[in-house]
């Protein structure tokens, strides 16, 4: 008896090992803001795929993209990642994603139901890099208190429209709105925006010379330096980033402020007691071009070959519609996921009209060298420094000179 008991023991312990042996472990890196999120769907998943393990990496803000880059560079690099949507072309040009037509395909992502200016970012010709769960742009916040003491029932559809209002909602101590130059990223984007506009972009075709000295360019540039120095800017925007200026409106120090959908939720827990609305951002003629991001998972190219597969399961349970509308907080990047009745509010409804309007922003491989000094001359014209067509002039000579190398 005891002999048969070991024997039935040592293949209980080799039906074990075997099991284990045929487990696949991959990887989620996933931002801190999407944690609880994230841990309920790696569940999930598997519970309905018990021969895979899924181990979740938490990243955040201010380290994801460096932490990304050095762990999606190494052999045998970890499977998926959350990054931007403006990342994937990048990570890709370096040939370190994988590509996901075929693979998604098979795994079940639905293609046709992905918003295709959110797939564009993330591929490369017809080449996708990566799936897209969240996808959004700016639009206004105002005070609708606010803006009726001036006379004014909605918010203006024309810039020109927007200034005239913005000198009448400037006084005793209150600012139309802010320009949050206190941020790099942030008054980058403010500038690309308006020069999306107003027609421009920031490089030529060649992709090596630089067009910030166009007459766009001067024109959208001039539209911050004027605000701030004809004074219906607050004079604190240099030390404003995106979320300093959130708590200026939330608080009434500002009547409006530009940013995305991802702030209604805040607003409303905060600030109870304000009344807000929100609108389209106005422009020449009409609503302006915004700046398209938002986030997407992909796949390391360098990931173990035999994990690909498992991989590409959990990649397309996870953009799901039903799942992309629990990971994001503004807009999924799926059609049917946007008829769903939680994104279908008043408050969102002038963020996915000003997606209509949009361009994504830059995707250049090396913009991160090129941000800081576009964001150097802003703040020479700001300061008063440099004249516009100086600080226009002058990034766009050195952006050009960076590229030449």
């Amino acid at each position: 008896m005891k002999k048969m008991l070991a024997i039935l023991l040592a293949m209980l312990l080799c039906i074990g090992c075997v099991a284990a042996m045929a487990e696949t472990t991959i990887q989620w890196w996933t931002p801190n803001w999407d944690e609880p999120e994230s841990r309920e769907m790696a569940a999930e998943f598997e519970a309905l795929n018990p021969d895979i393990k899924v181990e979740l990496v938490i990243t955040d803000w201010d380290t994801y993209k460096s932490r990304v880059t050095a762990a999606i560079s190494d052999d045998n690099a970890p499977e998926l990642y959350s990054v931007l949507t403006t990342d994937v072309v990048p990570f890709a040009q370096l040939g370190l994603l994988e590509p996901l037509n075929e693979l998604g395909a098979a795994a079940g992502v639905d293609f046709d139901d992905l918003l295709p200016s959110a797939v564009a970012i993330a591929s490369i010709d017809d080449t996708v890099y990566g799936i897209p769960f969240r996808h959004d742009g700016s639009g206004v916040y105002y005070n609708v208190d606010l803006l009726k003491e001036a006379g004014y029932d909605s918010f203006p559809t024309t810039w020109a429209d927007m200034v005239e209002m913005s000198k009448a909602l400037t006084k005793d101590g209150v600012y139309a709105f802010a320009q949050p130059l206190g941020n790099q990223a942030n008054a980058v984007t403010r500038l690309v925006q308006q020069l999306y506009t107003y027609g421009g972009d920031v490089l030529a075709e060649d992709g090596v010379t630089c067009t910030l000295d166009s007459d766009a360019a001067k024109s959208a540039l001039n539209t911050i330096v004027s605000s701030i120095q004809e004074g219906y800017a607050s004079p604190s925007s240099a030390e404003l980033d995106n979320t300093k200026e959130r708590d200026l409106f939330g608080s009434g120090k500002l009547a409006f402020y530009i940013s995305g959908p991802f702030d209604i939720d805040t607003l409303l827990a905060d600030y109870p007691e304000l009344n807000f609305a929100t609108a389209v951002i106005p422009g020449l003629d009409g609503m302006a071009c915004t700046t398209a991001n938002g986030w997407t998972i992909i796949m390391a190219s360098k990931a173990k070959d035999e994990n690909k597969e498992a991989a590409a399961k959990l990649l397309a349970y996870l953009t799901t519609p039903e799942n992309q509308a629990r990971l994001t907080d503004s807009f999924p990047a799926s059609y049917t996921a946007l008829a769903y009745e939680q994104f279908a509010t008043d408050y969102l409804k002038p963020f996915a009209d000003q997606l209509e309007n949009s361009k994504p922003e830059p995707t250049y491989t090396r913009w991160a060298e090129m941000e800081p000094i576009i964001y150097e001359y802003i703040q020479y014209a700001v300061s008063g420094s440099m004249s516009v067509d100086e600080a226009c002039e002058s990034m766009a000579a050195d952006i050009t000179a960076l590229l030449s190398y």
